[in-house]
């Protein structure tokens, strides 16, 4: 049986998933899913990548292209919003 880690790896090879859809695909909760996440990030090897698709504002369209972090911004710099898309991630190859 796989650990949680590999879980998460291999959902991330099949699609793109955000925090939230990995928190109910894996039964853990979101905290513990980033803190895999982070892992899983870090132990990637080419060929393979890791990638992250940014968040946006569902208000004004911002996208967080610059943002490393894997969690959601709770707030849009330009407009102050907080309707923010979540990032999404996946594994691909390069």
């Amino acid at each position: 049986m796989p650990t949680h880690r590999q879980r998460i790896a291999e959902l991330l090879t099949e699609g793109s998933w955000t925090l939230h859809e990995l928190s109910a695909e894996v039964h853990l909760p979101v905290k513990e899913v980033l803190a895999h996440l982070f892992h899983v990030q870090k132990s990637i090897r080419p060929p393979l990548r890791f990638v992250l698709e940014p968040a946006s504002c569902i208000n004004c369209g911002f996208i967080f292209k610059d943002r490393r972090r894997l969690n959601a911004p709770s707030k849009c710099p330009k407009c102050r919003d907080s309707h923010i898309r979540d990032p999404e991630y996946h594994i691909g190859k390069m």
